[in-house]
Parts: C-alpha cells; sequence; structure tokens
C-alpha cells in the first residue's frame, strides 16, 4: 500500500500490509494552526498545507478504501474528509466518535493535579502514579482499541480512523513499549499512526518499522 503520510517510516510500513485484508488506519491529523492564545486547543483547523498534505495521502493511496471515522474536533474532520476526497469521494460521510477525541477519566490528573501535558505520557509510559492519578497504561489503552473494532470491517479495503496525537501515543506506547521524553522529546509527528488489522481477539499491528501480532490483548 502507498500511504503517503509525513512520517518515513509509515510510509515504510504501508508498503509491508497484506493486499488481500481489512486494514485500519489509526492516524493523527495533518498539520494545524499553531496553539491558541486562549488555550483553546479544539478550535485550532489545518492549515492550507495540512489539508495538501491529507488530500495527497488519499491522491496517492492504492487501496480500496472503506469507512471513515473521525474524533468531532473539527481538525481531524477535515483530515479525514481531504483523504477521503483525496480517492475520488465528493461527498464523503465521516462518523464522528467522541471516544476518539476523549478518553474517560485522562483529565483528571492533567486538570486537578496539574501534571503537564508531556509529563502525564511520560508517567503513563513507566507506570509512575504521581503523574497519572493513578490511571494505567492498559487502561487508557484499551477503549481505544476497543473503539478501533468497533469500525464495521470493508472487505479488502482501508479504512480510515483520525484521531489525536494523544491517542496515537498511548495506543504504541503499549503495545509497543513506546516512549517519549518528560518534555515530549521523541513525539510523534501529523499524519502518524499505526495500522492494525485482524480481529479485537487476534490482531497485528505495525508501528515505526515494528510488526506485532497480538492475541487475547
Amino acid at each position: 500500500m502507498i500511504f503517503n503520510s509525513i512520517c518515513a517510516a509509515m510510509r515504510e510500513d504501508a508498503l509491508k500490509l497484506p493486499a488481500d485484508r481489512n486494514v485500519k488506519v489509526y492516524m493523527r491529523h495533518s498539520i494545524r494552526f499553531d496553539n491558541p492564545p486562549d488555550g483553546d486547543y479544539s478550535k485550532l483547523l489545518l492549515t492550507p498545507e495540512g489539508i495538501e498534505i491529507a488530500n495527497r495521502i488519499g491522491r496517492d493511496l492504492d487501496f480500496p478504501v472503506g469507512y471513515f471515522y473521525s474524533s468531532p474536533v473539527e481538525r481531524c474532520v477535515q483530515t479525514a474528509t481531504e483523504i477521503a476526497k483525496g480517492t475520488g469521494i465528493e461527498k464523503p460521510v465521516i462518523e464522528k466518535v467522541r471516544e476518539f477525541a476523549h478518553l474517560e477519566g485522562l483529565g483528571h490528573a492533567q486538570n486537578d493535579l496539574g501534571i503537564g501535558w508531556y509529563e502525564f505520557y511520560y508517567g503513563l509510559q513507566r507506570n509512575i502514579p504521581e503523574l497519572t492519578g493513578g490511571i494505567t497504561l492498559k487502561e487508557a489503552a484499551t477503549p481505544i482499541i476497543d473503539k478501533v473494532f468497533e469500525v464495521p470491517e470493508t472487505d479488502k479495503a482501508l479504512d480510515v480512523i483520525c484521531s489525536h496525537d494523544s491517542h496515537v501515543v498511548t495506543l504504541a506506547s503499549a503495545l509497543f513499549d513506546f516512549k517519549t521524553g518528560i518534555n515530549g522529546e521523541g513525539w510523534i509527528t501529523f499524519t502518524e499512526g499505526m495500522f492494525i488489522y485482524g480481529t479485537r481477539d487476534d490482531f497485528t499491528a505495525l508501528w515505526r518499522g515494528e510488526e506485532k501480532r497480538f492475541v487475547n490483548w
């Protein structure tokens, strides 16, 4: 599969995917504008470059497409929409799923305890309760993978799920022991994500050059 993400490792992973299976890509949105002065990230939309990059992913895709799912946050909807349009779908239907934008309980440590964004994920990856409010990585990642497999399977096609960096980082950390620094070192880039195929009880995931099978995870 040709999947023209900004991330080189993701482009390489796509080439390893089977051609006769349903595949799901769980990815971060495309390039957005800088952080807002009022701190409200929900208002940030894609830049013109970000729109073009998402559209190009769709244009270059050489694999049939199925469903398009997204966080309800507009930059994620924009990304999924532009990928769909790039494939030639003039009026794409984007299913908006709240769980792809919010994980229950994760806000407590960051909001109530005053833990910084990158510190929280540093603690989550290393099981440091003082930085997570007691939330474990397994607890954070399981709802994500559950929702991924609630997306209907399209025979021999790619289903696109557009979410946020925090979700992709959480999933990669749980499945591949991905680690980031306490100040965000090694954080993921725009349009980076993970390819997944199989069933909830027996699936294979590809991430940054690694391919792993998970049975009853």
